[in-house]
């Protein structure tokens, strides 16, 4: 389990990023409140599309939707978190010299498009994945195997019981067609 919320996290770091560098590209460096949450629920949309179970896996659609609604709705959410609490200023330095931002200016985590976005990716990613349980392996392999069973004669398994002998035992099966 550790090993998908990791999984998860690297996924969600590379979706957010990825959207947020693209919104940086545009001329983003600092999103607009509006611009802000609308970027959280698409990254909150594709990462539920693509972690934990993707929606090109067999019977994944219906999942990936639910997840891809959801991760919207949490995604507006986390960007309110993070532009309320994650309010420390990034070292602008290293930016100013790949030329997105002057040194003078002065970004803070949660309303830089690179860094708030990756961040809740990265938490959607993680709990997506940390989700996913595959199917114990002996399960699967003995669905795949094993026929559906088929209905047939079924066989009386317990002794009866004492009181259940009569009289039928007692005649032969001449009688018994006559009876019937």
């Amino acid at each position: 389990m550790l090993g998908r919320l990791i999984i998860g996290i690297i996924k969600g770091l590379v979706v957010g990023g990825l959207i947020g560098f693209g919104l940086l590209k545009l001329g983003f460096a600092v999103l607009p409140v509006w611009l802000a949450y609308i970027a959280a629920a698409i990254t909150g949309v594709v990462i539920g599309l693509v972690a934990g179970k993707p929606i090109w896996a067999k019977d994944a659609k219906i999942e990936a939707g639910m997840k891809a609604v959801v991760g919207a709705l949490l995604g507006a959410g986390l960007m309110f978190a993070a532009r309320k609490w994650l309010t420390m200023y990034l070292p602008t330095e290293p930016l100013s010299q790949i030329g997105v931002m002057t040194k003078s200016e002065a970004i803070r985590f949660g309303y830089f498009p690179i860094t708030s976005l990756a961040a809740i990716a990265a938490v959607l990613g993680g709990f997506y994945d940390a989700d996913n349980t595959p199917a114990p392996e002996g399960e699967a392999k003995e669905e795949a195997k094993a026929p559906p069973a088929k209905a047939g004669p079924q066989k009386r398994i317990a002794q009866p019981a004492e009181d259940e002998f009569d009289e039928d035992f007692d005649t032969s099966a001449d009688e018994k067609k006559a009876k019937k």
